[in-house]
């Protein structure tokens, strides 16, 4: 069997256009990710007892279903209800709320990993808590969450696959139509492979500069995430 190159090469317009729509969910899901995950991680170690349970069920649900059930139920029961949303939409908002679950938990454990004097002097200086949690606590914590964050924001854009299923153009749907198209099933996902190793890769090399800059390269990537 010789390896059809030609097939690949005749299609890499819709190839091209995949990865563009994968980056482009993943650059908007993850940083929209991070933010739900500081605001969730705030309610769940806050002292309001609504807060926490609702910050919780939050985390546990999400955590505990399959990525691609909550693909299914967002755009296949929504419309039941009035909500109709487009596949790309669906896919900006799972993937997002997704992995603000994940997030959370990654920036309370870098909250918990910080010295307990750093609160107590803080709270000795009488600063308010929302002063010295951002001006004190989370400039700390970088060395703390970028290992782990890493981790989750990479299965996030690895997740995005998932999207092919309700008709979202990323690379994987890509993947399904040449191979639709030319019948070469082992040319087209060994090429898919190869662009998500790529992706994967320059996305790591990124975010290893960040744990350079913040001085978090020397931090253990096993950072318990619970």
């Amino acid at each position: 069997m010789t390896f059809d190159y030609m097939a690949i090469w005749d299609n890499r317009d819709i190839l091209i256009d995949g990865v563009l729509t994968t980056l482009l969910v993943s650059t908007i899901a993850i940083p929209i990710g991070i933010f739900i995950g500081i605001v969730i991680c705030m309610m769940r170690i806050s002292d309001n007892r609504m807060l926490r349970w609702s910050s919780i069920v939050y985390i546990e649900f999400l955590r505990n279903i399959p990525f691609l059930i909550l693909i299914f139920l967002v755009f296949y029961a929504l419309p039941f209800y009035g909500l109709r949303l487009s596949g790309l939409t669906t896919g900006f908002i799972c993937l997002s709320i997704y992995g603000g679950a994940y997030f959370a938990e990654i920036f309370r454990g870098g909250i918990q990993s910080v010295s307990k004097g750093q609160f107590d002097a803080s709270k000795a200086l009488g600063l308010k808590y929302g002063f010295y949690m951002r001006r004190v606590i989370f400039p700390q914590l970088y060395k703390y969450i970028i290992p782990p964050g890493t981790n989750i924001a990479l299965t996030m854009i690895k997740e995005s696959s998932l999207l092919s299923m309700i008709t979202v153009a990323e690379l994987t749907y890509a993947a399904h139509d040449v191979n639709g198209r030319t019948f070469t099933p082992v040319e087209t996902f060994a090429t898919i492979a190869l662009l998500y190793w790529l992706i994967s890769t320059v996305f790591l090399k990124l975010t290893h500069l960040l744990q350079v800059k913040f001085g978090a390269e020397d931090t253990q990537d096993g950072l318990t995430v619970r």
